[in-house]
């Protein structure tokens, strides 16, 4: 047999394979069929045994059992920005503080300093909560790794993007904005 070229290799190859290009003038192949994975033959039985699922019999070798795993945390991830309690979700943002001083800003003189927030100290969450009139009417609740607030008419859960130090940290209140600031030290973790 002689050589053929790649388009005539391809051309081959779909002409066996009964497929067609849309962008090709040619007919399509001899079922007239799209060619896919539906239009493969399949043989009904293959003579290998499939094993049925037993349900309630539990596995010996299972660490933990399924219902053991569930997550006591809200998810907020409901339409429309409220939950199933009827709770508003408050809009908010993640803003990140990084230490330095003049000689870090002019000089250059932070080598382990970058724009990132890797190299920031303090993350800084901004949560905005028109309606309420001050910091008496919300419960909050800061974890190393989540933030929970719950309000008459708010309610946040979040997991957050560094894990903090949940003792020391500190949550202002503007009366103006009717924003709650929350700051928390990040722990320097290695990844």
């Amino acid at each position: 047999r002689g050589t053929m070229s790649a388009y005539g290799d391809i051309a081959a190859m779909a002409t066996l394979l009964g497929g067609r290009d849309p962008d090709d003038t040619e007919s399509p192949g001899p079922s007239g069929a799209p060619f896919n994975p539906g239009a493969l033959p399949v043989a009904k039985d293959d003579g290998v045994a499939i094993p049925a699922v037993r349900p309630g019999k539990k596995d010996a070798k299972a660490i933990w059992d399924v219902s053991e795993l569930v997550d006591d945390f809200d998810d907020d991830s409901s339409e429309e920005g409220e939950d199933g309690s009827g709770l508003r979700i408050p809009t908010y943002e993640f803003m990140y503080k990084q230490a330095i001083n003049t000689a870090d800003a002019f000089l250059g003189m932070a080598h382990n300093k970058d724009p990132g927030s890797r190299s920031c100290e303090d993350m800084v969450l901004k949560i905005h909560l028109p309606g309420t009139r001050s910091m008496r009417e919300l419960d909050l609740e800061v974890e190393t790794d989540r933030l929970r607030l719950r309000s008459a008419t708010y309610k946040l859960n979040l997991y957050l993007p560094h894990k903090v130090d949940a003792d020391e940290g500190k949550a202002e209140w503007d009366q103006k904005l009717e924003t709650l600031k929350v700051t928390a030290r990040i722990r320097d973790e290695e990844y």
